[in-house]
């Protein structure tokens, strides 16, 4: 069973991986996220060569809030923000869209929310804040992000 599910895991990644391919980015960088896996891959590299710097769970839209699908592109950044609560180390990619940490109570680093791998958040891409802060400072503004 070990091995099985191995396995699988090991060609869903491949699978992801030749989707990947297809696309090109203004930087040597590309984000992937699959929505109905909670799956986030930073690859780097180039068009039919990409290659996983990172692979992760991250949870996605709500069904009522669902993750937007499509091609963006990294345009922001920034700290924090959050009324009532408070995200930490954001990727903008679409308008609201962003890349984050985990809620915490507000102005603290106390989780209020840490689940990850859900269709939960208002449509953002939340991840636990030290993934948050990986994106943050690697990946630079112009990235193409896709989301499927």
């Amino acid at each position: 069973l070990h091995s099985t599910s191995r396995r699988q895991r090991q060609m869903c990644i491949r699978d992801r991986l030749n989707l990947a391919n297809r696309y090109s980015s203004n930087t040597s960088w590309l984000i992937a996220v699959d929505r109905q896996t909670c799956r986030l891959g930073v690859l780097r590299g180039q068009r039919g060569s990409w290659s996983y710097a990172q692979y992760w769970t991250c949870s996605t839209g709500a069904p009522s809030t669902p993750t937007p699908t499509g091609e963006y592109s990294v345009t922001g950044k920034g700290y924090s923000f959050g009324h009532g609560y408070t995200c930490y180390y954001y990727t903008q990619f679409y308008g609201d869209y962003l890349f984050h940490s985990i809620p915490y109570y507000q102005g603290t680093i106390n989780p209020m929310d840490s689940r990850i791998g859900m269709h939960i958040s208002q449509g953002c891409v939340r991840l636990p804040i030290d993934r948050a802060k990986w994106i943050w400072d690697n990946v630079p503004l112009a990235t193409k992000v896709v989301i499927y």
